[in-house]
């Protein structure tokens, strides 16, 4: 099995759900069905509207009331599920009318670094990637490639506040082997680099995805890099740093420990203040920002993942801080395939299908949801008053952190594994 922060996108209720295993377990098998109370889908219903995917264009009443609302937001966050094609153009489509002066992603911020060097170049990184395989994360595939690169055209900066990606040991030890003055110390660096390299491709094209380096690496390893770099500049202290930080949340996550997804949730939004410190003044407004994630993280509120408050919270605190609005977004396909492992060598073994149709957390909208090209938007902000002000029934706590955590849901009938180089 895959660990939970890369784990196949098929694997709906383990990437995205999460806590979905205890609540039914508390709940009751009826908490997993979905609402039959006629104010549910007389709501549900009203606020249903359909979008129309052209290529790169999008149309319908769905597309215009998304559009509207962009247009009165500073932040936008998309929740996902990760792994499908059709998310990133749509991504970018939202981009076109937010026009976000940052993009958060769910990376490290030396993927960033690397994304947006790599994107002012012509041509895909199909040689960086043979080089270090998996390090840009999903950014390593096609359709996420060609969003960051729009983005990028469109001067958005790129940001990152992820903990370190779990196939880039290798490339960050290179990296701070460009960085260290020490010759023998690059050397070292860059043998160490290359072992990992090597042992990160075996673990991916075998699929024993715990036995890549960030799992295992050694404590002696760890206690080498800080002293070669004790007198190094800080930028390199900062990289060795970031990479303990990492491995200690990735080994805890690996040992099944508890804390280790709370720390990586801590670290992202420090992560994200640090950033924000570059692209706003103290006291000045937002400025446009866009966000995209697995779908568990981006939602207003408490998480569905046990007792947390996500990235998503923070951000909805920060708007408010400066009389802002955010809009939260989640898209999702129905059926079809996606990405379901990260073999580089072979990507026919990574495209794998599956269903969301009966998933606790959506199903009255995938039932709601016809086949064929035109996608459903529902804006959910109807329901959510309903549940708060008129405590309108809704049994499945999953379906009720969605209408808590989102103000609209969009379901794509059919989707496509996102591909790679």
């Amino acid at each position: 099995m895959m660990p939970f922060y890369c784990l196949p996108a098929r694997r709906f209720h383990y990437r995205i759900l999460g806590f979905l295993a205890l609540l039914t377990s508390l709940g009751g098998a009826a908490q997993a069905q979905a609402p039959t109370d006629t104010t549910f889908t007389r709501l549900m219903r009203k606020n249903q509207f359909t979008l129309t995917p052209d290529g790169s264009r999008y149309s319908g009443s769905g597309w215009d009331k998304l559009q509207a609302d962009i247009q009165k937001s500073i932040l936008v966050l998309v929740g996902e599920d990760h792994g499908m094609a059709q998310i990133p153009p749509f991504t970018q489509a939202l981009a076109q009318v937010l026009r976000p002066k940052v993009y958060v992603a769910e990376i490290d911020r030396y993927q960033a670094q690397d994304l947006t060097r790599l994107t002012a170049q012509p041509g895909l990184p199909a040689a960086f990637l043979r080089q270090h395989p998996m390090a840009l994360s999903f950014y390593s595939w096609i359709e996420e490639y060609e969003l960051a690169r729009s983005l990028r055209a469109q001067g958005t900066a790129l940001v990152g506040i992820e903990q370190a990606g779990f196939a880039s040991t290798g490339r960050l030890l290179t990296l701070l082997a460009d960085q260290v003055k020490s010759t023998s110390a690059q050397a070292y660096l860059r043998r160490q680099a290359a072992a990992i390299q090597a042992l990160d491709r075996t673990a991916l094209v075998s699929g024993n995805y715990g036995a890549v380096a960030v799992n295992t690496l050694r404590a002696s390893l760890l206690d080498s890099l800080r002293s070669l770099t004790r007198r190094e500049r800080p930028e390199s202290r900062q990289l060795v740093q970031d990479l303990e930080a990492s491995v200690a949340i990735f080994k805890t996550n690996a040992a099944g420990k508890p804390g280790g997804h709370q720390t990586r949730i801590n670290l992202m939004k420090r992560n994200l203040l640090r950033e924000l410190a570059s692209y706003q003044q103290a006291g000045e407004p937002l400025p446009p920002m866009l966000f995209k994630f697995g779908a568990n993280h981006m939602g207003r509120g408490r998480s569905v993942w046990g007792d947390i408050y996500d990235v998503g919270n923070l951000a909805i605190n920060l708007a408010d801080a400066h009389d802002q609005k955010t809009l939260h977004i989640f898209v999702i396909g129905k059926q079809g395939t996606q990405v379901g492992g990260q073999n580089p060598e072979d990507f026919s073994k990574n495209v794998a299908p599956y269903s969301n149709a009966d998933a606790p957390m959506l199903k009255p909208f995938m039932t709601a949801t016809p086949p064929g090209a035109a996608w459903q938007v529902f804006d959910v902000r109807p329901l959510r008053r309903a549940l708060l002000r008129q405590h309108m029934p809704v049994p499945a706590p999953e379906l009720q952190a969605t209408i808590l955590g989102y103000d609209y849901v969009v379901i794509i009938p059919e989707t496509t594994a996102s591909r790679n180089f």
